[in-house]
């Protein structure tokens, strides 16, 4: 994709994908195949295929490349597909480098914002590295992601308004975590496009201020539990008003306890829970932390609670089958 096509990407819910490995922690291909079918029939706009929740600090250069090239031609253009840029690059023209190579497989590359600048510096500073990337990188479409890791760097309202401005960003993954600050954003985006046409679409991580912040205006969801029931988020992201919404956000809000404990991990084990993908490998390469009997409970628990409120909203529990 160029940007050339300026079409924003659809509003929805777009899966921080996990990356499903075998026994000897290398990357189970099948498996992945069968999740980004099983997100696409859940109804997923969009798919976040290398990044945190992806394990994206502990692949190589060539897995990341690798894995956001099967999953795009896995998903066969019926979602968006976006894939993180470089990670500990040595320079910015090795980070425009690499934003060349993986925009081949892809339809935009999400810019890690804490790998534009170093923790002590400033936001001019990382203005001006950032600006240096897009003239760097022609009309390659890009993403911003505030990823938690190695360090949290949140963007101000305004450098996030000065991002949407420019027309190269279609995708913002925002993990803030807070709603007002989220407004701000939101509101110093409209104000710095207002008079201009932009591809910039904001899409919340935190799952406690889903609704509030689809109602402001955010165009969906881009976070952790997407991997345990998409078609909730999915569910949510579409009805931000519907009579059920408030009752199907307090119970995800609810949930989230589970699902942030020890994830990944949880994620797969969660997972495996599927009579069709049993015995694939509850492993991760980020972290060797075992899950003990009141977790596996709990995620069992939560489980049987998320299907419950599927069915509850009129649909068929999607499972993913490694058949596909």
């Amino acid at each position: 994709m160029s940007s050339a096509d300026r079409s924003p990407f659809p509003r929805g819910c777009f899966p921080t994908m996990i990356t499903p490995m075998n026994g000897d922690k290398s990357i189970n291909y099948p498996a992945v195949k069968a999740l980004t079918e099983w997100y696409i029939e859940a109804g997923c706009t969009g798919l976040f295929a290398n990044c945190l929740s992806s394990e994206m600090f502990h692949l190589t250069s060539e897995e990341r490349v690798e894995l956001t090239r099967f999953v795009t031609e896995t998903a066969k253009g019926r979602c968006v597909v976006v894939s993180s840029g470089g990670l500990n690059c040595a320079s910015i023209e090795d980070q425009a480098a690499f934003v060349k190579t993986i925009s081949k497989h892809c339809d935009a590359v999400v810019i890690v914002v804490n790998q534009m600048a170093a923790e002590d510096e400033d936001d001019a500073t990382w203005k001006e590295n950032v600006q240096k990337l897009l003239d760097l990188t022609g009309n390659i479409p890009l993403g911003l992601y505030e990823c938690p890791s190695p360090y949290h760097r949140l963007l101000s309202a305004e450098l996030l308004g000065w991002a949407a401005a420019t027309g190269r960003f279609y995708f913002h993954k925002d993990t803030c975590c807070k709603l007002q600050p989220i407004v701000d954003k939101l509101g110093a985006i409209t104000e710095a496009t207002k008079e201009m046409d932009t591809p910039f679409r904001f899409y919340n991580a935190n799952v406690a201020t889903l609704q509030k912040s689809i109602q402001a205006g955010a165009a969906g969801f881009s976070g952790i539990s997407a991997n345990f029931y998409p078609q909730l988020l999915v569910w949510l992201a579409a009805n931000p008003d519907h009579e059920r919404a408030s009752h199907v956000q307090a119970t995800l809000s609810v949930f989230e306890n589970v699902v942030a404990s020890k994830y990944p991990t949880a994620a797969k084990y969660f997972q495996s829970l599927f009579e069709t993908y049993q015995g694939t490998a509850v492993v991760c390469r980020c972290q060797d932390l075992a899950l003990n009997e009141e977790e596996r409970l709990k995620l069992e628990a939560l489980f049987k609670l998320s299907s419950e409120l599927i069915c509850e909203l009129g649909m068929k529990p999607l499972v993913p089958s490694l058949s596909h």
